[in-house]
């Protein structure tokens, strides 16, 4: 009887990953969110069979995203309301490029500057959320057109309007490391596509199931490792699997 598998992908982890391998050479932009050329399918089963052998079946691959982004500062319609300026000059005045240009206006100056800023943030949050619904979109593609791939939301990412950042991915992590233990009797096998030594509790707990637990990593083209992976995680699992940079690049149709 053949070992069955399940893949636990951590979204943004894959997501910078391919970033750092492939951004700056023409072949892929972080503006892309994911390579649209992907097979994702075929890459899941080849880790599978690279990590398991021929006797590897793999069940199901869920790949672990975030349910929301949270905006800062939040409420920006709000301050637009007629007697809520100097509620927005104290939002606005927590950014220190903000707080420095508003420093020495006159009264009118500051109201138009407060107004401009306020617009051009609101505005910015517009573009952002419009990006990350075609992120669902995309997510939902990939998941009704490759195999045994289910897609699994949690939590949020802050995103800092002031400085057009996104943050950590908040609860993710937890929900991949829940799911690991509580699938556990359906699979023989957890394959982690993450670096993150988060996830070292629960390859410990799934290894005292008899289970085993191996992590994926991603090479660079020069053949090294992309910078981010945990040592922890590395020595707390059965083994670590590192993606060679052109075997990425084929699966991602690059």
């Amino acid at each position: 009887m053949g070992k069955r598998v399940c893949v636990f992908v951590d979204g943004e982890n894959l997501r910078h990953s391919i970033v750092d391998a492939f951004e700056g050479q023409g072949l892929f932009e972080r503006h892309e969110y994911l390579p649209t050329t992907a097979k994702w399918a075929e890459f899941y089963d080849w880790i599978v069979n690279e990590i398991v052998g021929s006797s590897g079946k793999r069940l199901r691959t869920y790949w672990y995203v975030i349910d929301g982004l949270a905006f800062w500062p939040y409420g920006l319609k709000n301050l637009k309301k007629p007697g809520s300026e100097p509620k927005a000059r104290q939002v606005l005045s927590k950014n220190r490029r903000l707080r420095s240009e508003l420093t020495g206006l006159t009264e009118h100056q500051t109201t138009e500057k407060v107004r401009e800023t306020l617009d051009e943030l609101i505005e910015e949050q517009r573009e952002m959320a419009s990006r990350f619904e075609d992120w669902k979109l995309r997510q939902e593609g990939i998941a009704k057109r490759h195999r045994s791939i289910e897609f699994r939301r949690a939590g949020v990412m802050a995103y800092q309007l002031f400085d057009k950042k996104l943050g950590r991915e908040k609860a993710v992590d937890v929900k991949l490391a829940c799911d690991m233990l509580m699938l556990r009797k359906i699979y023989d096998v957890a394959i982690i596509v993450s670096g993150d030594q988060d996830y070292v509790p629960a390859v410990e707990i799934v290894k005292d199931s008899g289970k085993e637990v191996f992590n994926v990593a991603f090479e660079m083209m020069n053949g090294k490792l992309i910078p981010g992976g945990a040592r922890q995680l590395n020595i707390k699992t059965d083994d670590s699997f590192g993606v060679p940079y052109n075997d990425l690049k084929r699966h991602m149709g690059l």
